[in-house]
């Protein structure tokens, strides 16, 4: 982790590292499956961000929190063809000792005004670490509020039976597919019934409402790599725009137009 912290790891001494990432670098790339002690989290401030850990596909948006907990493998990747040189975002490793109260599986969660106020307070520490008991109390509010944060549905859980995971893929990769519920249930060899209860089990979602977050994942990645409004509309399978700027609306508190602008 020499990337990070130098040769040491975090610890009660040094409880957390908070990182700005910009456009030309860090959070604009790829980065490959691995594994820390640390808890993390990833702030998007332009662009999205693609995060795959612990069985769910998460794509975090400006305004929205992924949190990864320790010794969780995960990959990243960032998405900002259109992005204006700049501040990308944050990324921040906490102690395990400090995760207490977190989700124990990786999560989706909104940020509240407050602790956007205290992180760009933190992104002003000497090493992006607090060098003193104020810091210290800074840290623990952000953390706190954190902890009350509202988790967001902007996450897909995927299946572990293999069958539902190579159907959840498809879908994933073509969430325009309109390949109904009977059609999946003969392709795999089960019936509505047995399909419909065995997916909600295993995602805790219905396949409607998983394809729904799945389209606006894709739209959203789309959208920011500068595609119209009725370009990703239509791709993604809507037969009409606006429902799919009421849907965007409803669940993002944005349009599209602004979403991509």
């Amino acid at each position: 982790m020499s990337n990070y912290f130098g040769d040491k790891r975090l610890s009660d001494q040094m409880p957390i590292y908070v990182a700005a990432q910009h456009t030309d670098g860090g959070m604009g790339k790829d980065k490959p499956m691995h594994l820390h002690p640390e808890g993390q989290m990833y702030i998007p401030v332009q662009g999205v961000i693609l995060v795959e850990a612990g069985g769910n596909r998460q794509v975090l948006p400006p305004g929205r929190l992924g949190w990864i907990p320790p010794n969780m493998p995960h990959a990243a990747a960032g998405h900002g063809h259109s992005l204006k040189p700049g501040l990308a975002g944050y990324t921040i490793h906490i102690a395990p000792s400090l995760c207490g109260g977190f989700p124990q599986d990786s999560a989706v969660l909104r940020k509240s005004a407050l602790a956007d106020s205290l992180l760009e307070r933190m992104c002003r520490w000497p090493g992006g670490m607090p060098s003193d008991a104020a810091g210290l109390r800074l840290m623990n509010v952000f953390l706190d509020e954190i902890r009350a944060a509202e988790p967001d549905p902007l996450h897909l859980t995927m299946p572990r039976h293999p069958r539902l995971l190579a159907m959840a893929a498809t879908i994933a990769d073509n969430p325009a597919d309109e390949t109904d519920l009977d059609a999946w249930a003969g392709k795999l060899g089960w019936s509505r019934r047995s399909l419909t209860r065995h997916f909600r089990n295993e995602t805790g979602m219905s396949v409607v409402e998983w394809r729904q977050i799945a389209r606006l994942q894709k739209g959203m990645a789309l959208l920011n790599g500068g595609a119209s409004v009725t370009t990703v509309a239509l791709s993604l399978g809507y037969d009409s725009v606006s429902s799919f700027i009421a849907l965007f609306r409803r669940m993002l508190g944005t349009t599209p137009a602004r979403f991509g602008a």
